[in-house]
């Protein structure tokens, strides 16, 4: 931020001024809102040197993935993109799944079509060793013949290590926690930015403008301030659901001090295992599932792992903001078909509806297609930014050192 000059018109008159007697000798200290300024826009200055590359990373990665299922379609047509025809019954496309891995358990869920040319997606936990860490292969099954489209081991494809690099840094858990915190700088960020910009009484005009006839260090500061400017709300939006992602269980607490969050992914209901009692198929588990919830869209099916799992199936309703997912969900006794236990979106508390709209407001699926690309072109912002902020930092570095050298 430009540090305002004093006059050098101050006429003849008020310089011959004798000063006060009270005044000290010397230059005069700056006054403390000059110091609190000056202090936050060294915090502002080594928030975004520091972190700023990954700010950068977290943000294009995102904008990747606002849109991820339609790349990789897009990319790999035939793995995922189904042939014409009648779709089969559930229980064959379960069966083409499983000749992917016919030495393995079924698989864990199975996502249905989300449009008319895609395909059913069988999560499949790898059952090869060493098993001490949870690895997916996915399967794609083509709906018109039941056959496996593909088998992707999850990241191993390009869409899925972006997926990874965006949630994780390919670390893990260490590189959740690292994306995590990393939001809350991006929020400090974007908090004295926005301090160091606002402008004073009479100002704001010039500081909603952009000078083209400044110095580069001037027209490099307000394209920086006016591109943050631009996206401080949804930046702002994307560090707060991003926080969220990484730590649910910090951030769930804090929700139901205002309204009551139930556990929503608790322990799941046991089947009544009973010998000779042979399972219900899967097309009678969604069938009672769209009993129960006659005007809502299955969207995916978790499968019996053992004796005692039961069925559990995701929902859409209308009206749910989750587009691709859904928060409806109905568990089902795996031998008796009984309903054991259901999650309805219309009977969310204010805190549970809250934060069931923060992963769709973090992708832009909330707000449909202008949401989607309204989130992938703020992603872009951090790069911009940071492009900028390096650029003025190395010219007035240049500048002091011409000016020692001279």
């Amino acid at each position: 931020m430009p540090v305002t000059h004093p006059k050098s018109h101050v006429s003849a008159s008020k310089a011959a001024r004798p000063r006060p007697a009270s005044s000290p000798a010397g230059t005069a200290s700056p006054p403390s809102g000059h110091r609190l300024k000056r202090l936050w826009l060294q915090v502002h200055l080594y928030v975004g040197l520091l972190g700023g590359a990954l700010f950068v990373l977290t943000s294009l990665t995102g904008s990747f993935l606002v849109f991820y299922k339609a790349i990789d379609e897009w990319l790999n047509p035939a793995q995922l993109i189904r042939t014409s025809g009648n779709e089969q019954p559930l229980s064959e496309i379960l069966a083409g799944a499983q000749s992917a891995h016919p030495d393995w358990s079924p698989p864990d869920t199975l996502i249905f079509p989300l449009h008319n040319r895609d395909s059913f997606h069988a999560w499949f936990k790898d059952q090869t060793p060493p098993l001490a860490e949870d690895r997916w292969h996915v399967v794609a099954i083509d709906p018109s013949t039941a056959r496996p489209l593909s088998d992707r081991r999850w990241g191993s494809f390009l869409v899925s290590i972006i997926y990874e690099l965006h949630q994780e840094l390919l670390l893990g858990k260490p590189g959740e926690v690292i994306v995590g915190i990393m939001a809350l700088f991006l929020l400090l960020s974007i908090g004295t930015g926005l301090y160091l910009w606002w402008p004073k009484p009479g100002k704001l005009r010039r500081a909603l403008t952009f000078q083209t006839s400044g110095s580069p260090i001037r027209n490099h500061y307000d394209l920086h301030k006016l591109t943050g400017l631009a996206g401080a709300v949804l930046l702002t939006l994307l560090a707060l659901t991003g926080f969220y992602l990484e730590f649910p269980r910090v951030v769930s607490p804090v929700v139901s001090w205002f309204s009551p969050v139930r556990d929503l992914s608790p322990e799941q209901p046991l089947s009544e295992f009973q010998s000779g009692m042979k399972k219900i198929p899967v097309e009678q588990a969604v069938a009672i599932a769209r009993t129960t919830f006659p005007d809502a869209q299955p969207m995916w099916i978790g499968l019996p792992q053992h004796e005692r799992d039961s069925y559990s199936v995701g929902l859409r309703q209308p009206g749910e903001v989750r587009r691709a997912g859904g928060e409806t969900e109905v568990w089902i006794d795996q031998y008796s078909g009984l309903v054991r236990r259901i999650t309805d979106w219309r009977q969310f508390t204010g805190g549970e509806t809250f934060l069931s709209w923060l992963f769709p407001l973090h992708n832009g699926e909330a707000f449909g297609l202008t949401g989607r690309w309204l989130i992938f072109v703020t992603g872009f912002t951090p790069l911009l930014l940071y492009g900028t902020a390096l650029r003025m930092w190395w010219l007035k570095r240049d500048a002091h050192r011409r000016r020692r050298e001279g």
